[in-house]
């Protein structure tokens, strides 16, 4: 079966997990194999997206806040509209389609409380959708949760908002959008 790990594999993996930037030969040394396997097995375990290796900030060590929202979205076009947007905003960690009322989960992070409650009043802006819950998480007591960071800063954010013309960014209960250029950087 295509999702089926072997032995070796697990072992790769596991060696990754605990140091993502250990070399080839120190990984085959681990793991007893040679280095053209593992770079072979690496390699497909990266192009069929099995393995995820990524750097970026450690939210637990920035001191980052979480929070997931429950959403209600109304009809499927809707759903691909929100789920696209979702997909490109750099606050959004996870999204999930769930069943019952709030049929969409989303697990995002903020800087601050007030960059929380900000992100979940601009889910209430979406047209056909409603917060069905929201949780407040906090800063992470176990688990690493990175956060992407945007280098290069852009005019619009992903939803096609500019911070500067938003209430929220304009009395200061939010810091924008991490990809834009008014983000007021706080690291």
């Amino acid at each position: 079966m295509a999702n089926e790990l072997d032995t070796l594999d697990v072992k790769i993996l596991y060696q990754l997990q605990l140091n993502g930037r250990m070399s080839i030969t120190e990984l085959a040394k681990n793991v007893g194999s040679s280095r053209p396997t593992i770079t072979s097995r690496l390699k497909h375990l990266i192009s069929d997206e099995k393995a995820i290796i990524h750097g970026g900030l450690n939210l637990e060590k920035m001191g980052f806040k979480m929070a997931c929202v429950g959403l209600e979205v109304k009809n499927k076009d809707t759903r691909n509209r929100v789920e696209k947007i979702l997909g490109a905003c750099p606050r959004i960690l996870n999204t999930f389609r769930t069943t019952g009322k709030a049929n969409m989960h989303i697990a995002f992070w903020g800087e601050k409380d007030e960059i929380i409650h900000s992100t979940i009043e601009s889910f209430r802006d979406i047209e056909n959708v409603d917060i069905v819950y929201s949780h407040y998480l906090g800063t992470p007591s176990h688990g690493k949760i990175m956060v992407p960071i945007h280098p290069e800063k852009k005019e619009k954010t992903a939803c096609n908002k500019s911070c500067s013309s938003c209430e929220r960014y304009t009395i200061e209960l939010c810091v924008g959008c991490p990809m834009t250029k008014d983000y007021k950087n706080p690291f």
